[in-house]
């Protein structure tokens, strides 16, 4: 009876520096894959995003931070970025986000993906310095370029 507890008693242990395990390896994971690109942040919804509302979700946030190098660096097709200068780029859109003050992400939908291209709707708020709050409902078109999902700013802004 005694070797049959020190038996069961091994066997607890084993099951104990299992779960043990497994919860460290799934909290890494779950970190790592939910870190946003934008800005390395933990954000829970985004683990759940496909990678071209992962994309949505980077290209809103970095407006909302007004950083349009990154939208450039990151976000934009290399035929785009090959028509219009860093310098030209980071100067228009701050000029463009220089009345916004924050904006809110409400949702994103991934809508499916067709003729090379994937659709994704982004529902936002965005606060302007005058106070104003208007909400927005935008179709956001990407491509997948050298592995990454890329703006097509010419469908999605025309």
């Amino acid at each position: 009876m005694n070797k049959n507890f020190w038996q069961n008693k091994n066997l607890f242990q084993k099951v104990i520096l299992f779960l043990a395990l497994s919860v460290l390896i799934c909290t890494i994971l779950f970190q790592v894959a939910g870190c946003r690109n934008y800005d390395k942040k933990f954000d829970i919804n985004y683990f759940f995003k496909t990678d071209p509302e992962k994309a949505v979700l980077d290209f809103l946030q970095s407006l909302n931070k007004h950083d349009a190098e990154y939208i450039y660096n990151n976000l934009i097709l290399e035929k785009d970025r090959n028509n219009i200068s860093k310098e030209r780029f980071v100067k228009d859109f701050s000029d463009l986000l220089s009345d916004i003050e924050s904006i809110d992400i409400k949702r994103t939908v991934y809508l499916g993906y067709e003729n090379e291209m994937s659709k994704v709707v982004a529902e936002f708020d965005v606060k302007y310095k005058n106070g104003e709050v208007t909400s927005y409902k935008k179709y956001i078109y990407l491509l997948q370029e050298n592995n990454k999902w890329k703006i097509v700013f010419e469908k999605t802004f025309i």
